[in-house]
C-alpha cells in the first residue's frame, strides 16, 4: 500500500502536482492546536510564523483564536492579512530596522525589544502603551547549537541588569504597561527543562520589578516545544509540561507562549522523486534549497519510501539533491529500501522551517504546497516558475 497523507495517497499527489512538493495534513495541525490550548487554557498562545507563514495555514491558526509571534516587518504584514488580533500577537524581533519599528507601532502589535539600544531608537520613531523587553538567563537549550538562542555567546536578549535599565527609561518615559520575554532555544524535548526557564524568567521578573517599582502584565516564556524526529525520540507530554510549568509560576502576571514548530513540523511532507541512481547515492529533485535543515544542522528527517512504506530495509543509501554543493545532501548511509528511479521518497516531519527557509539557489524555483484534510486536496501555493525567479530582474 501507499503511503496515506490526509486520506490520499502521496504517489497520487506527487504525480497530481509534481515534485519537490511540500504536504500540510490539516487536522494533524488542528490537533496539534488543541493539544496545547487544552494543556494551558488560561495562556496567551502566539503562533510563531518564522516556523510556517504560508497563508492559508495562517488563517487556519487565525480561526482557532491564538494570537501571532512576529519576527519582522513583513511578517506583521502577512500576519494582518492572515486576519490575526495585532492587539494579542507580539512582535520579537533581533535588530530590526527603523522602518521595522515604525510598522510595528501603527499595527498596534505588542512591542518585545531585543535590546535597550533599539528602545532609543524607538523614542525618535514613537512610544505604545505597552513594553516588553526580551531577557538572556544566560542559559540556553536546544537540539542543535545553531538554535539555542540564549546564553554567553548568543545576540539574543540582553542581561537582567540592562533589561531593568530599560525598564527604568521606559517607565521614565511614560510607559505604564509591562511585559517580559525569554526565548532560550527551540526543538526542545525536556519536559523539565520549560519549568527550570519558567522559573528563572519569573524569578528575574520579580527581582527587576522590585528594582524599577513596576509590575508585569504578562511573563513571555517563548516557544521551543520539541516533537520528535527521531525513532529514540518520545514526544513531550504537554500535560506534564503544563502542570511542571503552573507548580512554578505563581507572579500574578498572564503566561503567554509562542510555539510555532509544535503546530506545523508534524503535519508537514517533503515529496521528492528519485531521478538519478549511482551506486549508494539517491539522486532526487529536492535539494537544500528546498529544506535546508539536514545541510545547516545535520538535522535528522524520517525518509520513507512512498511507493511501499512497508518494504523491507535492506540496502544503506545517501540521499542527494541537485544542488552543486556537498552539503546538498538529506541523509548519509541511511537503511532504506530497494529505491529505484522514479520513485517518490517523502521526508517527513517537514512542516516547520522548511519551505520558510528556502532558497533559489542554483535557479530552483521554490516548491508548491498543498493541504490536504479527508481525502481533499487543495493548492495552498503554487510553484514557481523561471519567470518568476527572473520577474524583478526585468527593467
Amino acid at each position: 500500500m501507499e503511503l496515506q497523507i490526509g486520506g490520499l495517497s502521496a504517489v497520487y499527489l506527487a504525480k497530481e502536482y509534481g515534485t519537490p512538493l511540500y504536504v500540510y495534513d490539516k487536522q494533524i495541525i488542528l490537533r496539534r492546536v488543541q493539544e496545547l490550548k487544552e494543556a494551558f487554557p488560561q495562556a496567551k498562545i502566539c503562533y510563531a510564523i518564522k516556523a510556517n507563514s504560508n497563508l492559508h495555514i495562517l488563517q487556519l491558526v487565525v480561526q482557532q483564536g491564538l494570537g501571532a509571534d512576529c519576527s519582522s516587518k513583513a511578517e506583521i504584514e502577512i500576519a494582518e492579512l492572515a486576519g490575526f488580533d495585532m492587539k494579542k500577537s507580539i512582535y520579537s524581533a533581533v535588530n530590526p530596522s527603523n522602518d521595522d519599528l515604525k510598522k510595528a507601532l501603527e499595527s498596534g502589535i505588542i512591542l518585545n525589544l531585543d535590546d535597550l539600544s533599539i528602545f532609543r531608537r524607538l523614542q525618535k520613531i514613537g512610544l505604545p502603551r505597552k513594553i516588553s523587553f526580551r531577557v538572556n538567563p544566560g542559559f540556553g537549550e536546544g537540539k542543535f547549537p545553531g538554535i539555542v538562542c540564549a546564553g554567553e555567546d548568543s545576540k539574543f536578549g540582553m542581561t537582567e541588569e540592562r533589561a531593568a535599565e530599560a525598564y527604568r527609561l521606559a517607565k521614565e518615559n511614560g510607559i505604564v504597561h509591562f511585559g517580559i520575554h525569554m526565548m532560550t532555544g527551540s526543538c526542545v524535548m525536556n519536559e523539565a527543562y520549560f519549568e527550570e526557564m519558567t522559573k528563572a524568567i519569573q524569578d528575574i521578573a520579580v527581582r527587576i520589578g522590585n528594582k524599577v517599582g513596576i509590575e508585569f502584565e504578562f511573563i513571555d516564556i517563548g516557544g521551543g516545544f520539541g516533537v520528535p524526529y527521531e525513532a529514540h525520540e518520545r514526544a513531550l507530554d504537554m500535560k506534564s509540561v503544563s502542570e511542571r510549568i503552573k507548580r512554578v509560576f505563581t507572579y500574578p502576571a498572564n503566561l503567554v507562549m509562542e510555539p510555532g514548530r509544535y503546530f506545523v513540523a508534524e503535519a508537514g511532507t517533503l515529496l521528492t522523486t528519485v531521478t538519478t541512481m549511482k551506486g549508494k547515492f539517491v539522486g532526487v529533485d529536492a535539494g537544500m534549497t528546498t529544506l535546508i535543515r539536514p545541510a545547516l544542522y545535520g538535522a535528522y528527517h524520517p525518509i520513507v519510501l512512498a511507493n511501499n512504506p512497508s518494504a523491507l530495509f535492506t540496502e544503506k543509501y545517501s540521499i542527494v539533491g541537485p544542488i552543486c554543493e556537498s552539503t546538498d545532501c538529506f541523509a548519509r548511509d541511511r537503511d532504506m529500501p530497494v529505491v529505484h528511479e522514479g520513485d517518490i521518497l517523502a521526508i517527513q516531519v517537514a512542516g516547520a522551517y522548511g519551505f520558510a527557509m528556502a532558497s533559489q539557489f542554483n535557479g530552483q524555483p521554490k516548491p508548491a504546497e498543498v493541504m490536504v484534510s479527508h481525502g481533499i486536496h487543495t493548492i495552498i501555493r503554487k510553484r514557481e516558475t523561471t519567470e518568476d525567479l527572473i520577474r524583478y530582474a526585468r527593467h
